[in-house]
């Protein structure tokens, strides 16, 4: 979940790194697919000095484009590799989006869920509720991700049953996360 403990809890774990030299993230957003977009527009931004993190538009909404912020970037240098899989959705997808359209991380996984509206919710006189999407949210480069979701660079199948994250009968190796530290360890820090 990307709400606001949980990035806060990230951005302690990112300064801390930065005292004790650390120089490599992997950032692991399988299954991330609750929280809050404003809070995932802030986790993006402290990987990002510059550039657009997200964009959101719909029929009735006016384009608005989510810019980072120089003041609030902890570590824009450091090798990131992202892992991503079709559990991840909304606010997971648009922090991957955001890392990968700007070059600044390389994905690994499989295509996310492809979840990435802004609703609105109108109350009905018999006391039902109608919930509608009036706009979706887009990755820099202009996908939108209610529409195409996120497909990353590096494509490992899951070998991770669905139901609880946890090793298929007689697996207990973790192929994604493997390949994400593979790509870590050969990059220069």
């Amino acid at each position: 979940m990307l709400d606001h403990d949980h990035v806060q809890q990230i951005e302690a774990k990112l300064k801390g790194m930065q005292r004790a030299g650390n120089k490599k993230i992997l950032l692991d957003l399988r299954d991330v697919a609750s929280g809050d977009m404003t809070e995932a527009t802030r986790l993006a931004n402290f990987f990002l000095k510059s550039g657009t993190i997200a964009m959101l538009e719909g029929q009735t909404v006016a384009k608005q484009t989510f810019a980072a912020d120089p003041s609030k970037t902890i570590n824009a240098t450091a090798p990131l590799v992202v892992l991503v899989n079709r559990g991840t959705a909304g606010p997971g997808e648009l922090v991957a989006g955001a890392l990968m359209d700007n070059n600044r991380a390389q994905l690994v996984g499989e295509k996310t869920f492809g979840e990435g509206a802004q609703q609105k919710t109108f109350e009905l006189p018999d006391g039902a509720a109608l919930i509608l999407s009036v706009a979706k949210y887009e990755t820099p480069s202009g996908k939108k991700l209610q529409d195409d979701a996120v497909t990353p660079e590096v494509l490992v199948a899951s070998n991770l049953d669905d139901s609880d994250n946890a090793p298929k009968q007689g697996v207990s190796v973790d192929d994604q996360l493997n390949k994400a530290l593979d790509i870590l360890k050969s990059k220069a820090s």
